[in-house]
């Protein structure tokens, strides 16, 4: 999986349908060999609630066979809803307007907090320092340092070639 910095997203109003364009260079992550492409669909819902049809790049490595999303920054990986509306949630803002329905807020709130300590020791695997035993955790760092800390934390776990669990982003398989 890619996480793109740098796209454009056009718009097909006779298949009601978005599609992200990369204005990077596709490259497999894993062996650095160019990627061959395809769109893959994918239904994302907005803040303002509305769910948008989105055709992102895929690419396959013919060197070592891996197939790679490359998505946009607002997009979660494996998830429905925008990042922002994630992140949101996770920080205890905008509970109100969020288009998800309750259960799936309580869910992603409940997978923060179990998965903490879980996803604070792949922050520190992915940037090769040391847990310190006391002081403010990594992941506290970032929320406060970043304005979207999940799409910047994401990014980092996947270039660090951190397999993100399907179940949700930073949720421990099992």
């Amino acid at each position: 999986m890619v996480i793109l910095s740098r796209y454009e997203i056009n718009f097909k109003p006779s298949e009601d349908l978005f599609w992200v364009k990369t204005k990077e260079i596709s490259i497999c992550p894993c062996c650095g060999q160019p990627l061959s492409g395809y769109d893959h669909l994918r239904l994302v819902r907005l803040r303002c609630g509305i769910k948008v049809r989105l055709l992102v790049p895929r690419g396959f490595c013919r060197n070592c066979h891996h197939l790679h999303t490359q998505l946009p920054s607002f997009v979660q990986p494996y998830k429905h809803y925008e990042a922002m509306v994630i992140q949101q949630v996770m920080d205890g803002k905008t509970l109100s307007t969020c288009p998800a329905e309750d259960s799936t807020i309580r869910r992603w709130q409940s997978a923060l907090r179990h998965a903490a300590p879980y996803f604070e020791t792949l922050l520190y695997a992915a940037n090769h320092t040391k847990r310190p035993l006391f002081g403010e955790s990594f992941l506290t760092k970032v929320q406060k340092s970043s304005r979207r800390w999940l799409t910047s934390v994401t990014r980092m776990l996947i270039s660090a070639r951190v397999d993100l669990p399907t179940c949700f982003a930073f949720t421990p398989p099992g």
